[in-house]
């Protein structure tokens, strides 16, 4: 069966969904830094050092890092001082990141059955991955559950624009620039199909600040950037 390329939540049976796009991720880790720094013109790592900095002081902290990818917000993590444990379901991507010294500390599983013990974390990120993950209220509580009392996790996705004219142009790369420079550079056509797609289907940052405070999470912030392209969410388990 073809798989939509669009979001949808599915907490009940995601399975499919996740064996694609663990596929999709494995088969661009080769590119995909290059890709990265070529789409977002080198913005994303501005809007990562923002989004890690929103906690305050990491210094000897433990810290998970879900949806890891190749490691460069773990590398940020890492450079504040932080103890980053970099999690992923896509080896070829943790691979990429150990082989680049972004990632120290891999490991591989499924970012909705975590593999820790409650109360694990000081902090949990994550950074561009979160409309990747379709059970995504079983993330979320799985996130509350290995914070510890008092802790913060810090979500980084990319979002949809209100203003019509920004809105007009980001489409117009959205839906063009992305898939004919992604497919062309990285030959999965499919894939970098699947990412703008994602990106204009998946939960808008007010009901995501909803499913935050549904699980527990207080004082949910919301933080827009770049006219609503990317917007970070920032909430915090009571202490």
């Amino acid at each position: 069966m073809k798989q939509k390329l669009a979001y949808s939540v599915d907490n009940d049976n995601p399975a499919e969904r996740k064996r694609f796009i663990r596929g999709t991720f494995d088969a661009i880790s080769p590119t995909y830094d290059l890709l990265n720094r070529i789409l977002s013109f080198g913005i994303d790592m501005r809007w990562r050092r923002f989004s890690v900095n929103i906690p305050g002081d990491l210094r000897g902290k433990r810290v998970l890092d879900t949806c890891a990818g190749t490691g460069d917000s773990s590398a940020v993590l890492t450079k504040k001082g932080a103890h980053a444990v970099s999690l992923d379901f896509s080896l070829a991507m943790l691979r990429r990141g150990v082989s680049t010294g972004r990632v120290r500390y891999p490991v591989a599983a499924d970012a909705s059955c975590l593999p820790f013990r409650e109360g694990s974390f000081s902090v949990v990120t994550v950074s561009f991955g979160i409309r990747n993950i379709p059970d995504i209220n079983v993330y979320i509580g799985e996130v509350f559950r290995v914070l510890t009392a008092g802790g913060d996790f810090v979500i980084l996705e990319l979002t949809r624009p209100e203003n019509p004219v920004v809105k007009f142009f980001y489409r117009i790369y959205l839906f063009g620039l992305i898939p004919l420079i992604g497919g062309i550079i990285s030959g999965k056509f499919t894939a970098y199909r699947y990412l703008p797609e994602t990106i204009a289907s998946f939960v808008d940052p007010e009901e995501l600040r909803g499913m935050l405070e549904a699980q527990g999470f207080e004082q949910v912030r919301v933080y827009r950037k770049m006219f609503g392209v990317a917007t970070v969410l920032h909430g915090r388990k009571a202490g």
